[in-house]
């Protein structure tokens, strides 16, 4: 949509339109809008997390250190929105929300915050002992917080995507929540 378009649809449609612009900018290949009551959270994800997932115990972005799927449950409704995005396996996702987290914050919505993809990759290994080197980068991954990352694109439209593998190189799905 051209800049000049945006500019005359109302004020929270044109927001809506300027972070789906700011999110393709920056390197996604999609971006949508969501409500936070489309995100499915399921305690069986985090199974996978711990039975299958060598960052599990070893990163700060994992668990046990990542919010626990109640505490999410928690979380999720102080969020009325959240913008999912998709890339391409060779662009780095964790940058693209992060870089999204801080845009929206310069904008006023103090409480964004993202949900990466894949484990965190900024320290090998992690420093989460003596104290993350990256705080204002390192985020949690969706499913290491109980998010059912197919059901919540199957819920938001974006069946064509297929099934996604978290945590995998060709995961690529992230998310910021929003008030």
């Amino acid at each position: 949509m051209a800049l000049e378009k945006i500019k005359e649809l109302p004020k929270n449609i044109r927001f809506n339109q300027e972070l789906i612009q700011e999110a393709l900018k920056l390197g996604a290949s999609k971006a949508k809008l969501i409500l936070t009551q489309t995100i499915t959270m399921a305690n069986w994800v985090k199974l996978h997390c711990q039975y299958g997932c060598s960052s599990y115990g070893v990163c700060l972005t994992c668990p046990p250190y990542s919010p626990s799927v109640d505490e999410m449950n928690d979380i999720l409704p102080e969020y009325e929105k959240a913008l999912l995005i998709n890339a391409s396996p060779e662009t780095n996702t964790a940058e693209i929300i992060i870089q999204l987290e801080n845009y929206l914050k310069a904008k006023g919505f103090n409480k964004a915050f993202a949900l990466g993809a894949q484990p965190c990759s900024l320290c090998e290994p992690c420093t989460f002992s003596t104290n993350c080197k990256h705080p204002d980068k390192a985020r949690p991954t969706l499913q290491s917080c109980g998010i059912d990352v197919n059901e919540t694109i199957h819920n938001n439209g974006w069946d064509d995507l297929g099934p996604q593998t978290p945590c995998t190189p060709t995961h690529a799905i992230g998310m910021v929540l929003l008030e």
